[in-house]
């Protein structure tokens, strides 16, 4: 039966203690500022069923438990969570653990205080969630949050896309301070991305979240930014790969990396308020976080300038700061300002203000992913425009949130948060800030002097190559701008019942107005490009949730549902109203009857449980359970293209379908976790993933306008297609990973995955690709999904030494102030679909290989797996008050060669005189016909970065 040896594997580890004579824990419990014993404080054995309450005296016992190492935590209602780590317990033997409870008017569990070492993990947790703290981050090779995600197990990374197990890369929710901050428009599944520095804390969350997350069916990306403290806190830093003597080296790609932070008590309010005559009552804190990285990535290939025309401008006097120049020095640019005010007003009243935005500027064609025209996954460097990169599109993607956070503890028990946004995404791809109207047509120019091909089987055939496949002259195809608005207000109470039940309920509301402009072939004559779509949209959506967290003894049980809605907006509800649209009837009623009125709008809605269960098996040991139905309205492009009132018809058009229905997951996950020691913690998961309602295009000829005495098919559709909830996908596989700390030194991680993607469509223009011809037939069966990797594996290690330490190592003894990180990585290659042998070309000796269009092959073989080693040293000195770092980072330490770009028929990249498919242009073989259909395929590209060394400097205090 499916599953049944995973299960196995998992339950098999039950056995991996010994019968042995017990001990027990005991000990007093006494409040810390006045002393007096407090009764009724819960004592909990964290992973095991035991527990104990105390005494009149304060006094509590723990009989009978088995020798090993544990952490025991102690609630009471107006007191702070402390937990005691790393008590260890011997076979016949007491062990004493007293508490001093500290006194906090926050509810229960808002504050916990840790004695001893930081736990690894969550032994109770009934989910998987993987978190980062600052700590952590501080020892990762990383520039941003993206880097921080694609580190985690059972994420893979590719295109500029995230994959959490298995999933579409718009599947996931990223969340920043708990708002959601993703631009629908762009198709990338992220908007906002800041720096890691600035992050406090980031969660992973890749199965069994609760009802309070939703619109994700794949994984939950949770990220906390820093807040300031009672003591000024700064950090700056400048790293380099191209300083001195290293400048033009292999290893350089022309990168600068420049940071700064500052936090802590908020200096102008204090002392300018009241001076006003406002006397607030509280104290302010500040943090504030300046990013900057800009880089001409590893191709080699520049444009002599980049031109952003919706980056922000500034003048002064008449002078000019900022122009549309000044945020684009290099190829790649990428800038985050972070600033957040927080007013402690008394010990349970907080408002927090936060400014957040991100700003990146480059070539990279995958920072926009849905368009008119279907474009082959693949990474985004423009290669038929390296040699004139000044004609192609700049792409400007800007991101900005102002946030409000209301946080009211009620009493002892319960608090309430209340958080408000206003977020604002606009992407621009244009060519040195021109309208569409401006642009001129590409051409591949001949060059001189005349290039000659010698056929092989007949020297005496001479043949002129017309051109190179690069473009020469004239402009980009495409000319794309799209604004994102978003309002959103949401809040959630949290209330603990007798040290068993934790109820959370919430709700969420959030009002957008999107606009899009997408031109394709914008120097067609006409002015208005081959085809385009413009639209302006209104959309609703919003949740109610409920949980309850119950820890009875020996279980820990979270139960939840939650309800999602969606009001596709005024343009849907006045085509469907309208009779005379080319929407068919059956479209209009069946909309009507998928959506109920709400004060005039059209409104959807589904209702997902979620479960989840963690039960020790063994002291120290966990079995956890989850289930849950999980669900994504559709991404905007799959609802509204060319529904607006202004779209060309072209070949092959796809219109937006408004009665689509959310792609809803159901998910399982079985798991173990077992913490032999504080300090050592192993963690074994299963899951298995059916996803429902993929979207997909097929063929609409039920399209159609109703007049008064006739039907007849729409003009505007020409050959038309549409999205439907037509596809199928299913993911499973098992997650080992292992945490250990060694010493007061070393820290490390080892995990490994094996997972398997099924679908029976990797993209949902797959009906597109059959009426194109590029696919025989509309697959009926699953098949391998494109960004399907089956195995990935990956150690972190870091080794931090304290400036008053001095180890020893091999006998010597070690200078101290350093720390030495590394990362391991390798992972299964692209799946990719193959080529087969047809024939010799008679005309020149070609090998003809043709990709195979059966969709039953499509991505059925693997091409050569990645790997690379990450490291980093650190050395530190005090400087007066200042820590002062030098650093060395060295990513790809080995310099391998990772494919991305995959030649089917060798499944590697291409390497000069290797075969390609018919569609290639072989250098052995090349195009004489104009025009020539693309470049020799040697893009740079087609690898991942080689080896890159940078410098840094850094002072923190």
């Amino acid at each position: 039966m499916r599953g049944r040896w995973i299960v196995a594997i998992l339950l098999a580890m039950v056995g991996l203690l010994p019968a042995q004579n017990k001990g027990s824990i005991r000990g007093v419990v006494t409040d810390k500022e006045t002393g007096e014993p407090l009764i009724g404080v819960n004592i909990l054995v964290k992973g095991t069923r035991y527990g104990a309450t105390t005494d009149a005296d304060g006094f509590y016992i723990v009989p009978e438990i088995e020798p090993g190492e544990y952490t025991l935590e102690a609630t009471y209602i107006g007191y702070k969570v402390v937990q005691h780590t790393g008590i260890r317990v011997k076979a016949g033997q007491s062990v004493t653990v007293n508490f001093q409870l500290t006194p906090s008017p926050l509810a229960l569990g808002q504050e916990i205080e840790v004695i001893g070492e930081r736990p690894l993990l969550d032994i109770d947790e009934t989910s998987t969630v993987r978190s980062l703290r600052s700590d952590d981050i501080r020892n990762r090779i990383v520039n941003d949050v993206t880097d921080l995600v694609s580190q985690q197990v059972g994420v893979v990374q590719q295109d500029n896309e995230i994959h959490i197990r298995g999933a579409r890369t718009y599947e996931n929710q990223y969340l920043l301070d708990g708002i959601s901050v993703q631009d629908p428009l762009s198709g990338t599944g992220f908007g906002l991305n800041i720096s890691a520095n600035a992050v406090e804390e980031v969660e992973v969350i890749t199965g069994g979240f609760k009802a309070e997350y939703g619109q994700a069916t794949s994984g939950i990306i949770s990220v906390r930014t820093k807040s300031g403290g009672d003591h000024y806190e700064g950090y700056a830093e400048y790293k380099s790969d191209h300083m001195g003597i290293f400048k033009g080296k292999s290893f350089s790609f022309n990168t600068d990396q420049y940071e700064f932070s500052l936090g802590g008590p908020e200096p102008i309010l204090g002392k300018l308020l009241p001076s006003l005559g406002l006397k607030l009552p509280g104290k302010f804190y500040f943090f504030t976080d300046i990013y900057a990285f800009i880089s001409d990535d590893y191709t080699r290939a520049t444009a002599s300038h980049l031109v952003s025309s919706i980056s922000p401008r500034l003048s002064l006097f008449g002078h000019q700061i900022f122009n549309e120049r000044t945020f684009a020095p290099r190829q790649n640019n990428n800038w985050s300002l972070i600033f957040k005010l927080t007013w402690k007003i008394d010990p349970t009243h907080k408002l927090a203000y936060s400014y957040n935005r991100s700003l990146a500027i480059n070539q990279n064609t995958r920072s926009l992913q849905t368009t008119l025209e279907f474009v082959e996954p693949r990474p985004g460097f423009p290669y038929e425009w390296s040699k004139t990169l000044d004609n192609f599109n700049t792409y400007t993607h800007d991101n900005e949130q102002i946030s409000l956070i209301w946080t009211h503890t009620l009493n002892k028990s319960t608090f309430y948060e209340l958080r408000a946004s206003r977020y604002f995404a606009q992407l621009r791809s244009d060519w040195q800030g021109k309208m569409w109207w401006e642009y001129i047509q590409p051409v591949d120019v001949p060059r001189l002097p005349v290039q000659y091909f010698i056929p092989r089987n007949d020297s005496s055939k001479v043949r002129v190559i017309p051109g190179d496949g690069f473009f020469d002259y004239g402009n980009a195809n495409f000319w794309h701008d799209h604004y994102v608005e978003w309002y959103t207000l949401k809040g959630d109470i949290t209330s603990r019942y007798k040290n068993i039940h934790t109820f959370k309920a919430g709700f969420e509301s959030s009002f957008k107005e999107m606009q899009l402009i997408d031109i394709a072939d914008p120097a067609v004559e006409g002015g208005f490009g081959s085809s385009q779509d413009i639209y302006r949209v209104h959309p609703a959506e919003g949740a109610f949730y409920v949980q309850d967290d119950i820890r009875f003894e020996g279980a820990i049980i979270n139960l939840g549902v939650r309800l999602d809605y969606w009001a596709p907006g005024d343009l849907v509800d006045n085509l469907v109203k309208d009779p005379k649209s080319f929407l068919s009837p059956q479209i209009r009623q069946t909309y009507l009857d998928q959506t109920f009125n709400v004060f005039g709008r059209r409104v959807k809605a589904r209702l997902m449980p979620r479960l989840g269960v963690s039960h020790p098996v063994s002291n120290n040991m966990m079995l956890y359970f989850n289930y849950g139905h999980f669900s994504k309205w559709p991404k905007p492009q799959f609802v509204y293209a060319k529904l607006g009132p202004v779209s060309a018809k072209s070949a092959f058009q796809r219109i937006g379908n408004p009665t689509l229905e959310p792609e809803t997951s159901v998910k399982y996950e079985l798991g173990l976790r077992r913490q032999f020691t504080t300090n050592d913690v192993l963690t074994v998961t299963a899951f298995y993933k059916d996803i429902f309602d993929y979207i997909q295009t097929a063929s609409i000829p039920n399209f159609i306008v109703v007049g008064e005495d006739q039907v007849t098919r729409s003009p505007r559709l020409g050959n038309a297609l549409t999205y439907v909830n037509l596809d199928y996908a299913r993911v499973r596989g098992i997650e080992v990973e292992y945490k250990t700390r060694i010493g007061h030194y070393f820290n490390g991680s080892m995990s490994g995955s094996y997972s398997i993607a099924t679908t029976k469509a990797s993209s949902s223009d797959i009906g597109l690709l059959v009426a194109q011809g590029r696919l025989d037939e509309q697959p009926i069966k699953e098949t391998f999904a494109r960004w399907d990797r089956p195995w990935q594996f990956q150690m972190n290690l870091a080794y931090n030494v304290p400036a008053n330490a001095h180890p020893r190592l091999l006998g010597l003894r070690l200078f101290g102030g350093w720390s030495l990180s590394a990362r391991l990585f390798a992972q299964a290659g692209r799946r990719y679909t193959p080529a087969h042998f047809s024939r010799i070309r008679p005309e020149d000796g070609r090998p003809i290989y043709l990709v195979d269009n059966d969709p039953a092959n499509q991505f059925t073989k693997v091409a050569k797996s990645w790997k690379w080693v990450d490291v980093n040293f650190r050395k530190h000195f005090q400087v007066g008050g200042l820590q002062s770092t030098f650093s060395v980072e060295i990513r790809n330490l080995f310099n391998n060669k990772n494919p991305q770009i995959i030649n089917p028929v060798t499944g590697d990249a291409y390497h000069y005189g290797d075969p390609v498919p018919s569609d290639w242009n072989d250098p052995l073989f090349p195009d004489v016909f104009f025009p020539i259909s693309q470049p020799f395929p040697l893009n740079p590209a087609r690898y991942l970065a080689p080896r890159n060394i940078r410098f840094g400097i850094s002072w923190r205090f």
